[in-house]
């Protein structure tokens, strides 16, 4: 009788939510992150939807969920391929600056465009989806589409998930300090924020402001769509951004830059990290036995190695040529490998279980383009790295993570030095201090005393009993640059004292004008 009192107390206490998870499929990574957290939140039993506007073709099965099986695909009503890999190619060359961002996005706003205006033209889809009764929502703020739509349905409890460190624009609208003067922003390039010159920190300043600017008008253009089809009476995005219960962000303490957050803010970085790994196929398994060392060479699923200038590739084949005694297992896209025929040390492969083989010990290294999925997974699992950072936040992932000693940072124009390839690749095989600092660092985020993953849980689950918070708002998030930064309090303490110097400055020159005038007469 006492257990089936204490059974009954159990379930009497425990309640099933539904979470509506929006994430559109463009890239991996964002996907991976926005599936990790479904996955984690229907792990605890929880009930989730997880909805997938189709913003590039290629992508729409890539979708990284596992446990949650309420998956709802939208497709657009017509593509024209995928814009992703059409466009690629052209970042292993481009470099972002504050005055070419809305250039090199422009296919990316094009698509996310496109793929609003179908999603919420489907009726039934609105329909069906507000039949749910969610109590919560959880977004990424890529797009505002889905955060309009969520409204629109009835959802009051939002949450924010950034599968990058930060979003500066949604920051800048929660009120959150954005610390550019030592804090790089997330396109940033620089390295220690301790040896800024004044140059960088308006470089750094420069490029957040440019982001924020390109990503309003995107997220104006995206208000209007969801305004036409769900109502004028749909919020502005930026009023909803800064009522949201929550920001997700996908970051890690220990790791990141150290800035200032505010209560609304919760680290989750390394939430895919903790997922369990997958068993290596037999071929893999013993592909990684061939040679002693072995490094796994990714640069990630939007910009391709097919794409690698000529040159480049070339320079790379010969510094892998220069170690025989290591397996190089390379994530290429292209049947097309005759290019390195002659060299017997490479495993090519279109696809590549990467948690299972970072988490496998005959893993030596691993030379990636610095997404911070994967940054995150070298963080976790003590691998040493060359990182070639190619555009977005990569550079700043990897100026992040080497400054706990354990990579390499590459410039992408390097590779066009095949001596400065192998010599990296020599020290990253064989230099201790990388894989010790590499260990030490997996060592303390393994053993951190809050875990991402019940994080996720109690943080949906406490947002779905108690939220929204709008107490926690921050009051200075619709401040002037002036009164944000007290620049009014300080300019009337100086005041009196620049008034003092003025009147000083105008009766020495009265002085000056009359010993004049008696001289002259």
């Amino acid at each position: 009788m006492y257990l089936l009192i204490l059974f009954c107390s159990i379930i009497s206490t425990t309640y099933a939510y539904n979470i509506l998870v929006y994430s559109p499929s463009f890239g991996g990574s964002h996907t991976n992150f926005m599936a990790r957290i479904a996955d984690t939140l229907t792990d605890a039993g929880h009930n989730v939807t997880f909805l997938v506007p189709v913003v590039d073709s290629a992508r729409k099965f890539q979708l990284g969920v596992k446990t949650t099986k309420d998956v709802v695909m939208v497709d657009r009503e017509k593509h024209d391929g995928s814009f992703v890999d059409k466009g690629a190619g052209k970042y292993w060359a481009a470099e972002i600056n504050a005055g070419n961002i809305k250039e090199v996005f422009g296919e990316f706003t094009a698509a996310q465009t496109h793929t609003c205006h179908d999603f919420l033209q489907r009726k039934d889809i609105f329909e069906e989806m507000k039949s749910k009764n969610f109590d919560v929502g959880i977004y990424e703020p890529l797009t505002v589409c889905g955060l309009g739509f969520m409204h629109a349905i009835g959802i009051r409890k939002i949450i924010t998930a950034c599968s990058e460190v930060f979003y500066d624009t949604v920051l800048d609208v929660i009120g959150e300090p954005l610390d550019l003067s030592h804090v790089p922003t997330v396109l940033s390039k620089l390295e220690d924020p301790g040896k800024w010159s004044f140059w960088d920190k308006i470089q750094n300043y420069k490029l957040s402001m440019a982001y924020q600017k390109w990503t309003c008008e995107v997220f104006d253009a995206q208000t209007a769509i969801y305004k036409k089809y769900l109502g004028e009476e749909v919020p502005d995005w930026r009023e909803l951004i800064a009522k949201s219960s929550l920001q997700f962000v996908n970051s890690i303490p220990y790791v990141d830059f150290p800035r200032t957050v505010g209560q609304k803010t919760i680290s989750i970085g390394g939430i895919q990290v903790e997922s369990q790994t997958e068993d290596l196929d037999k071929e893999l398994d013993a592909v990684l036995s061939e040679r002693p060392m072995n490094v796994l060479i990714s640069f990630g699923s939007v910009v391709r190695s097919m794409d690698l200038p000529e040159v480049w590739r070339s320079n790379l084949l010969a510094a892998i040529k220069s170690q025989p005694n290591t397996t190089f297992i390379w994530k290429y896209e292209s049947d097309d490998v005759s290019f390195a025929q002659e060299v017997p040390n490479i495993h090519f492969s279109k696809w590549v279980p990467q948690t299972s083989l970072l988490n496998d010990p005959r893993l030596t290294a691993f030379i990636t383009h610095g997404g911070l999925g994967s940054t995150n997974e070298l963080s976790y699992h003590g691998v040493p790295a060359i990182m070639v950072p190619v555009f977005v936040d990569q550079h700043r992932n990897s100026n992040m993570l080497a400054r706990h000693g354990g990579v390499i940072v590459f410039k992408k124009q390097d590779l066009g030095e095949a001596d400065k390839i192998k010599n990296a690749l020599q020290a990253i095989l064989y230099d201790e201090k990388y894989k010790k600092n590499s260990v030490k660092l997996a060592e303390l985020l393994n053993n951190q005393p809050l875990k991402p993953r019940e994080q996720v849980v109690r943080y949906v689950e406490f947002v779905a009993r108690y939220g929204p918070f709008s107490g926690m708002d921050m009051e200075g998030r619709g401040l002037g640059l002036l009164e944000k930064n007290v620049l009014d309090i300080y300019f009337v303490l100086v005041a009196p004292y620049l008034l003092s110097l003025g009147l000083v400055i105008v009766v020495t020159f009265i002085m000056l004008l009359r010993v004049r005038s008696v001289k002259v007469q």
